[in-house]
């Protein structure tokens, strides 16, 4: 006879906490702007759908970075919300602005491993 196993609150509640925290997150696009006066400056965009209010988005740089110095790593930290919130769902905004003389052909966000082309604006 199989036994079950027993999950307590404490644990149930982690679970469905971290699969809330991750939201889905999509539409990124990536450009890298080296019109003049310069410097040249790579602008990242996407955005995030979340079951409530109150996430906070952002991404930095991973480090270490991978091996192919034209692929920039960037990993995407998401913040809970604290206290009460709205329960409805929320889309949130996420952007990355660098100054780089680097001229990348794609941005890879961690740790969803979604890959976008760089675009060239000149």
């Amino acid at each position: 006879m199989p036994t079950k196993k027993k999950v307590t609150r404490k644990a149930a509640g982690k679970a469905s906490k971290a699969k809330a925290v991750s939201g889905k997150c999509g539409g990124w696009k990536a450009w890298l702007d080296m019109m003049p006066p310069g410097p040249p400056t790579l602008h990242v965009v996407g955005k995030c759908v979340f079951p409530t209010h109150g996430y906070k988005v952002t991404l930095k740089k991973a480090v270490p970075q991978g091996i192919n110095p034209a692929i920039l790593l960037l990993q995407k930290v998401v913040k809970p919300p604290t206290g009460p919130v709205i329960q409805t769902p929320e889309t949130v905004n996420v952007s990355f602005t660098l100054k780089t003389k680097t001229k990348y052909t794609h941005v890879t966000i961690l740790p969803d491993g979604t890959t976008v082309k760089v675009q060239i604006v000149t």
